[in-house]
């Protein structure tokens, strides 16, 4: 994944899409190795979370096409969170674990919104990976020079001035350099998330 798609609609509103076979795939490039990851973070083997992993995304499938991304009733990453706890309390339930009814949310609600309430380790992976992939389709947009100086700025903290500095450029140089990569960093995010959830880390604009 180095280009942006042809359009510019997110990929969850192309989901949506009957036809736009590429977007289901690149829905899984990009989420799959997060949905594998967290469910292995709940403690199942490499061949259970495989399969639990291809359930997420059956249902997913299933219910995409229902799914309105409204900020003021729940985030897509909470959905998805939602989704995964619940195929992972399945397998549980259905390995003879005891466990309450009421920590499954059915399928009408997580659509709607309901508990969905995400975990600090799942944010931070979600987070982290939508970042890694949006980075990737940025970096090959920009000369090494203009990506540098965002880098040192943006991702290792330092100053404009020393960066400037150190790439003898001037200043208001690397702040253009800077302000140009994250829009481009901005746009991919948005494109692949439908949200900019990177407001708490410690990465400033």
């Amino acid at each position: 994944m180095t280009l942006f798609p042809v359009t510019h609609a997110s990929l969850l509103c192309r989901l949506k899409d009957p036809v736009d076979g590429s977007a289901w795939k690149t829905f899984v490039d990009v989420y799959g190795p997060l949905v594998y990851g967290e469910i292995r973070r709940r403690g199942l083997s490499e061949q259970d979370a495989e399969d639990i992993t291809q359930e997420v995304f059956s249902r997913c499938l299933r219910s995409i096409r229902k799914f309105h991304y409204e900020p003021a009733r729940g985030r897509f990453r909470d959905w998805l969170g939602m989704l995964i706890r619940n195929e992972v309390f399945r397998f549980w339930r259905e390995q003879g674990r005891e466990m309450a009814d009421s920590l499954v949310v059915h399928d009408e609600d997580l659509l709607n919104g309901v508990a969905c309430v995400s975990e600090p380790e799942w944010n931070e992976g979600f987070q982290t990976r939508i970042l890694e992939v949006a980075l990737d389709l940025c970096r090959d947009r920009f000369d090494p020079p203009t990506w540098q100086a965002f880098s040192r700025v943006w991702l290792d903290q330092q100053s404009p001035d020393a960066v400037a500095i150190e790439m003898q450029q001037k200043v208001d140089w690397v702040y253009v350099a800077k302000s140009r990569v994250l829009k481009a960093l901005r746009d991919a995010v948005m494109m692949l998330a439908d949200e900019w959830p990177f407001e708490n880390v410690r990465r400033k604009e």
